[in-house]
């Protein structure tokens, strides 16, 4: 979607997308008791050819950007294999797409990938004695290894840069002994295994509140939207003009991102006339949803407005539901929105070419669950509770991510450095990790 691109670019106005490391590299002092080596006399190359059979079967795998690792591809036939020239993999290498390592492209081979195949746009290294492959593979985060591989690539197109692998090979690299980079992939994996755990609990949160909608909504009646709901469309714009009143704007990207609008979202600041205001201002659960979008899918993504926000006015691509008093709960009608049959509801009743959209013809077709008003607040209290402990779940996860990236480039780098000290207290500073983070 458009207004999803804006942001991407506001957030990271670089040329590059955020896989791209292009900042010089640099080197400050060696930190104390590591050692510098050039990277080619840590890496060597390792090629194990393989001769297709093209009745035999054999594991692709595929290096995701990003350092998301070396996972599985399709499984192929020898004669299903368009590229001939293939290489076995093994556990423990080090490996690289020579197309995307730009984009952070590689990892290590994990022990279910043992002897699959890779073409020869990719590249296997096994690690000298003085470097630990997993600490290889954590050192690949560090934003001085990005560098040194962006700045090893030629080529006029981001997507279309070609790695020059002797290069790469001439980079410095600052490593530290053998015993603190095994302490240093402890206290990152530590970090992993919380964010995976963390994870998990949200998928699982996730799937309880699916099964809580099929509960709750079954046998609901369903009733016109609007029996429950005035509905009308914002026609405020993000243009500013001197003679008009300050307002906080809702906009298409505060809705579409967040389930209840409250005074925490960073509000775009606009004007707006004072008729505009009158008709357009946001208060306590009114019920605002996207209008039109670039997919039909897209339509009709609710939020709840959670509290009374001073100046909030509702902006250009949504619209707004206002419950009606006795009838229609703001909270349960953002949840009812949410379920799928509602959806496909809202996504057969767009409609457009380019840009897909509701009118207000359309939305006098749509229907909404509808039960009594203390049904549905019973049901919205429920769901709310759901979704405040995958929120919570959510914020957790996305702040060990912050902790273990801020870490991550203090301990590679050596400013922060692990001696034998940490191996008396890894147990209890590792599990409390997993208890506070």
């Amino acid at each position: 979607m458009s207004e999803a691109l804006e942001e991407l670019k506001a957030e990271n106005p670089s040329a590059y997308p955020p896989s791209i490391q292009a900042g010089i590299p640099k080197l400050g002092d060696t930190p104390k008791g590591w050692t510098r080596y050039r990277l080619g006399n840590l890496l060597h190359k390792v090629e194990r050819p393989a001769k297709l059979v093209g009745t035999q079967t054999y594991q692709l795998v595929t290096a995701k950007r990003n350092r998301g690792g070396i996972v599985a591809r399709e499984v192929l036939r020898g004669n299903q294999i368009k590229t001939k020239t293939q290489f076995y993999v093994e556990a423990g290498d080090f490996l690289i797409s020579n197309r995307q390592i730009s984009h952070g492209a590689c990892g290590v081979v994990p022990a279910s990938l043992h002897r699959a195949v890779v073409s020869n746009e990719y590249t296997a290294f096994q690690t000298a004695a003085a470097l630990d492959p997993e600490f290889l593979n954590a050192l690949s985060h560090s934003i001085y290894f990005q560098q040194t591989c962006f700045h090893s690539s030629i080529g006029v197109h981001v997507e279309k840069l070609v790695f020059r692998l002797e290069d790469w090979m001439g980079w410095e690299f600052d490593i530290p002994p053998l015993e603190e980079q095994r302490r240093i992939v402890a206290l990152l994996r530590a970090w992993d295994e919380t964010i995976e755990q963390t994870e998990r609990l949200i998928a699982a949160k996730r799937r309880r509140k699916m099964a809580l909608f099929q509960k709750l909504f079954s046998n609901l009646p369903k009733r016109p939207l609007l029996e429950a709901a005035d509905v009308w469309f914002s026609g405020v714009d993000k243009k500013s003009r001197a003679d008009e009143t300050p307002i906080l704007l809702c906009n298409y990207m505060d809705v579409f991102h967040n389930s209840r609008i409250t005074s925490q979202i960073d509000f775009m600041r606009a004007t707006a006339s004072k008729s505009q205001i009158a008709d357009n201002s946001l208060r306590k659960h009114d019920v605002v949803f996207t209008k039109d979008s670039e997919t039909s899918e897209e339509i009709a993504e609710p939020a709840v407005v959670d509290e009374d926000i001073p100046n909030l006015v509702c902006g250009y691509h949504l619209a707004i539901a206002r419950p009606w008093d006795g009838v229609g709960h703001g909270p349960f009608i953002a949840q009812a929105m949410r379920h799928q049959a509602i959806r496909w509801q809202f996504s057969r009743l767009a409609n457009g070419v380019v840009r897909f959209g509701l009118t207000l013809e359309a939305i006098e077709q749509a229907e909404l669950f509808l039960p009594s008003l203390p049904v549905q607040e019973r049901i919205a209290a429920v769901l709310d509770a759901e979704d405040l402990m995958i929120e919570g779940l959510l914020k957790q996860a996305k702040i060990l991510r912050v902790q273990q990236r801020g870490l991550m480039q203090k301990v590679l780098t050596g400013e922060r450095q692990l001696d034998e000290r940490f191996d008396d207290f890894a147990p209890s500073i590792l599990a409390s990790a997993v208890r506070h983070a």
